[in-house]
């Protein structure tokens, strides 16, 4: 979808000159008592917390519906235009129910039937704090708006020289009470000193006004229907009511392939015209003789356009987003369980794993040779991987592979575990870097040596300590290092260790991580872990791409190391951060491959 082809109507406008009051985001100061401030602290991350949900998430009182409306701003997005967000404040479907027992989980929020006064008391404090006082959303905002806020961008500059004063952008708002939003923004305007203009276009009066601190930049206000009112830019203001309502980005086939690939209600969505940025990109690019050319190999990869959503569970925060497939792309062809979490210790606090990894990226760097732009970076890495017989050499052996890191008491271990697709290419690889180990450890400090775990042999390159490393890379490159540097530097030496089998090789910080990840094949391991099993299938239990994060895990092993911070310290981060963090449990998301290239990611709560 490119532009969403709509024409344009030349404006027809009857216009006279009017001064118009108006008001910053703020009409007259609040004289209400202000109830007396907690912790400071405590505020912000429980305002965090509530500001993660939704963008400053659910607004609202409206009652519970079984069917998400349609939405009504979406009508009026210029036909022109380039991307297009909105926020559902008014909770669509069964967000509302979701978000309620999803803000259960947090301190304050227990109580879901008075979900709705808790959420208009932080939104109070908010809007009131970001306008010294003079505002509050339930005395000034809720009675006019009706629960949706959108926006819309574009179309893009093509000439740098006019990319500030032509950029295009509109913020749409539904409302339900017309009089009213006239009311707030005709006292907006005057406290904020602006005049302006009031016309008729289109049988829609706007008011036209410049902002005092920009006198060359105009922007617009006009109401549609009673149901929308739209801000922005004049040009974009007079396209959203050309549309009378009936955009064709709504039923357009890239837009509606989007939200049919994200089913379900949501409070968030951004949709994008990749192609369209592009070209303009291209077009400003294209008008400055110092730009590099882009090639056309690099351009093919682009997909037309990208969405993005937010969903809200009852246990979870859902992220999808989607795009074509674009058949050039380097990347795995199709989904499996990838094959790294068989080899991940129990204690994994972290992974993020891809399909097919070495073909991948020697295809990558195969299409990036292609750009004359990037053709001469690429092969000066070709010619320094030489020694080591090329990239396919170093990289291709490489199946599903991934960074793996797990707590080992109080510290973290972590490494690289691959699945090969060559496993004997890839052991030829790690026989040659051990041949340059042990080749240069007599002038360098630096000892090989060998261990037997359960039959398999792990190979540990001692690299000497942090000092005596600092040292070596100061004589290469003869820069000499200070005095006092060694005893910055940590204590104990530092080791690469690895072991290769036919099924996997590993490359860890320590030789405990080899084992650990050598043990976890052999018996349990993160993938026999009901948990992440369950989080994985939620994403896509075939996929081409993993990442996992032990949310709770990793709190705890920050919690720790508490005893070295100060009781006050310690205090606070009792009372008033870790009721807010203590909710959250995992991370994890997948990529799938198909029509679409689908990307979907959960943050889970208990």
């Amino acid at each position: 979808m490119t532009d969403f082809n709509r024409p344009v109507h030349d404006p027809t406008t009857d216009s006279t000159a009017t001064d118009v009051p108006a008001s910053p985001i703020g009409s007259t100061p609040v004289t209400t008592a202000v109830a007396p401030r907690r912790s400071r602290a405590r505020w912000v991350a429980a305002l965090a917390i509530v500001a993660l949900i939704v963008v400053v998430t659910a607004i609202a009182t409206l009652s519970l519906t079984g069917s998400a409306p349609a939405s009504t701003v979406v009508g009026y997005v210029p036909a022109d235009s380039v991307a297009y967000g909105e926020v559902r404040l008014d909770l669509p479907g069964d967000q509302r129910q979701e978000i309620g027992k999803f803000l259960s989980k947090f301190p304050g929020f227990a109580d879901q039937a008075a979900l709705d006064t808790k959420l208009d008391e932080v939104l109070d404090r908010l809007l009131s704090d970001s306008t010294q006082g003079k505002q509050t959303y339930t005395r000034d905002i809720k009675p006019w708006f009706d629960g949706e806020l959108a926006f819309s961008m574009g179309p893009l500059p093509t000439e740098p020289a006019t990319a500030t004063t032509n950029a295009r952008a509109l913020l749409l708002l539904s409302i339900k009470d017309e009089a009213l939003a006239r009311a707030w923004v005709t006292r907006t305007l005057t406290d904020s000193g602006v005049t302006g203009t009031q016309e008729t276009y289109q049988g829609v009066e706007l008011t036209t006004f410049t902002s005092p601190e920009k006198p060359g930049a105009q922007a617009a206000v006009a109401f549609i229907g009673g149901k929308v009112a739209i801000v922005g830019d004049v040009a974009s203001v007079r396209s959203a009511i050309d549309t009378g309502g009936t955009s064709p980005l709504g039923t357009s086939p890239d837009f509606a392939a989007a939200r049919a690939a994200m089913a379900g209600d949501d409070v968030g969505s951004v949709f994008v015209d990749l192609r369209a940025m592009l070209d303009a990109a291209l077009k400003m690019t294209g008008s400055a003789a110092s730009a590099p050319p882009v090639g056309d190999a690099m351009l093919a990869l682009i997909p037309d356009w990208a969405a993005f959503r937010l969903r809200v569970e009852g246990d979870a925060l859902v992220m999808d987003g989607a795009m074509p497939h674009v058949d050039a792309a380097p990347g795995p062809k199709d989904n499996h369980a990838n094959g790294v979490a068989a080899f991940a210790p129990p204690s994994t606090i972290a992974l993020a794993a891809g399909n097919d990894y070495g073909s991948t990226v020697v295809e990558s760097l195969a299409l990036i040779r292609q750009d004359p732009t990037l053709k001469l970076h690429i092969e000066g890495i070709e010619d320094a991987a030489a020694i080591l017989g090329g990239l396919d050499a170093i990289l291709g052996w490489m199946g599903d592979s991934g960074v793996v890191i797990a707590r080992s008491g109080d510290s973290i271990e972590g490494g690289i575990v691959s699945i090969p697709a060559d496993a004997a290419a890839g052991r030829q690889l790690l026989t040659t870097l051990r041949s340059f180990a042990t080749l240069a450890g007599s002038q360098y400090g630096i000892t090989v040596r060998d261990e037997d775990h359960a039959g398999t042999t792990i190979t540990i390159i001692d690299l000497g300590t942090a000092a005596s490393l600092a040292g070596l890379a100061s004589g290469l490159g003869g820069v000499p290092i200070p005095s006092d540097a060694p005893a910055t530097l940590p204590d104990g030496h530092i080791e690469i260790s690895y072991a290769a089998t036919d099924g996997v090789i590993i490359i860890g910080s320590s030789p405990d991580f080899v084992r650990h990840a050598l043990d976890a094949g052999a018996g349990q391991s993160l993938a026999d872990d009901a948990r992440f099993a369950g989080l994985v299938g939620r994403v896509g239990a075939t996929h081409t791409g993993l990442s996992f994060v032990d949310i709770a895990a990793v709190r705890t092993l920050i919690e720790s190391k508490l005893p070295e911070a100060t009781a006050e310290e310690r205090a606070e981060y009792e009372e008033s951060i870790k009721p807010f963090l203590t909710p959250f449990d995992a991370f994890v998301a997948a990529s799938v491959t198909g029509d679409l290239e689908q990307q979907h990611a959960i943050v889970t709560v208990k």
